[in-house]
C-alpha cells in the first residue's frame, strides 16, 4: 500500500477508535470530552502526515518501549539515526476506589548514536474522582537510554536509562526529579527475558501529583515470545511501583501484543490489573501507534539509502 494511503487508512481507524471510547466514557457534551476529542484527533492527524516522510528507518516490533504496552522495557535502543514517534491513544486506568483516569502519551526518539538514543515523553490527562472530572498535562520527561553492553551468547543486553522529568500542568509535579532505570534483555530462541529496576530522587509530591511517569521506585520483569508468524510478539509482566505522591506501593500484572502493521508502523495493545486488593490499580487497558521514520540528510553521502 503506498505511505500517503496507508496514512489515511490509519487516520481513519483512530478516528474511529477515539470515536467509539469517547462514547463509553459517557462524558459527551462535557468540556472534558472535548478537550480530550481534539487532542486525540489531533495525535492521529500528527501520526498521519509523519507517515510520508523519507522511509529510510524500520520499526521493530520486537523493542519494547516502557509503557507500550507493558510497563517493562527492553535494552534496545532505536537504531543510530534514526527517529521514532509513538502515539498512546489512550490509556485507561480505573482504580479500587471509583476514580478513572484516561491518558494520551506521546513521545519522541532519535538514535543520536551507536547504541544510544535520546527521548521525549510527555501525557496529557482527563481524571475522574469524587464527582469532579479535571482535564490537565502531567510532567515532561527526557531521558538517554545507552545500551551498554551488547547481548552475547550467555551475558544480556545491559542498557542504562537516565531521565530527567520536568514539572508541567495542573496533575504534574511541584518539582524537578532525577531517575536512573537499569534494563537487562535476554533471548532464548522465540523467548526474551526483561528486567528492570529503577530509583527517582527528589521531593515526595501531594496526592495525585506526578502521573505514570514519576515513581519513586520501580521494579518489573515481562516474558516476550514471538510465534511462527513472525510479525508480532505477546506479552506478560509484572511490576511492583511506589507512586512519588506518597501512596501506597502497587503490584500490577500486564498482558499485551505488539503487530507490525507496515515496515515502519506498529500497533501495541495491553491490559492491566492489580494484584493487591488494598492497592489503588484495579483496572486499565492501552493502545497506540510506533512510526518509524528517518531522513536522508542525516546520513553521511556514501551511506544514504
Amino acid at each position: 500500500m503506498p505511505a500517503r494511503g496507508s496514512s489515511l487508512c490509519l487516520l481513519r481507524l483512530c478516528d474511529l477508535c477515539v470515536d467509539v471510547f469517547l462514547k463509553r466514557l459517557n462524558t459527551e457534551g462535557t468540556e472534558a470530552h472535548r478537550t480530550l476529542r481534539i487532542r486525540l484527533t489531533g495525535l492521529a492527524l500528527l501520526a498521519a502526515l509523519l507517515c510520508p516522510a523519507a522511509g529510510v528507518a524500520q520499526s521493530d516490533y520486537r523493542n519494547l518501549d516502557a509503557g507500550r504496552p507493558i510497563a517493562v522495557e527492553d535494552a534496545q535502543p532505536v537504531e543510530y539515526r534514526a527517529l521514532e514517534s509513538t502515539w498512546g491513544i489512550p490509556r485507561f486506568l480505573r482504580e479500587r476506589r471509583g476514580a478513572w483516569l484516561v491518558g494520551a502519551e506521546t513521545e519522541f526518539k532519535w538514535g543520536i548514536y551507536k547504541d544510544l538514543q535520546f527521548g521525549l515523553a510527555s501525557e496529557y490527562v482527563i481524571v475522574r474522582e469524587d464527582g469532579d472530572t479535571i482535564v490537565a498535562s502531567r510532567d515532561k520527561q527526557a531521558h538517554l537510554l545507552w545500551n551498554f553492553n551488547a547481548e552475547g551468547p550467555r551475558m544480556p543486553a545491559i542498557a542504562l536509562r537516565p531521565s530527567l522529568s520536568i514539572r508541567s500542568g495542573g496533575l504534574g509535579s511541584q518539582h524537578e526529579h532525577g531517575a536512573l532505570k537499569l534494563i537487562m534483555s535476554k533471548t532464548i530462541r522465540r523467548n526474551r527475558l526483561h528486567f528492570n529496576g529503577a530509583y527517582t530522587i527528589g521531593p515526595t509530591e501531594a496526592p495525585g501529583r506526578g502521573g505514570e511517569l514519576v515513581n519513586r521506585y520501580f521494579y518489573g520483569a515481562a516474558y516476550e515470545r514471538t510465534p511462527p508468524l513472525k510479525f508480532m510478539v505477546l506479552l506478560a509482566g509484572v511490576h511492583v511501583t511506589k507512586p512519588i505522591d506518597h501512596s501506597k506501593a502497587e503490584v500490577v500484572l500486564e498482558g499485551g501484543t505488539r503487530i507490525q502493521l507496515t515496515p515502519n508502523w506498529v500497533l501495541d495493545a495491553g491490559v492491566s490489573t492489580g494484584a493487591v486488593r488494598d492497592g489503588g490499580h484495579d483496572f486499565g487497558f492501552t493502545f497506540g501507534l510506533s512510526r518509524s521514520f528517518s531522513f536522508r540528510w542525516l546520513y553521511p553521502k556514501g551511506d544514504r539509502p
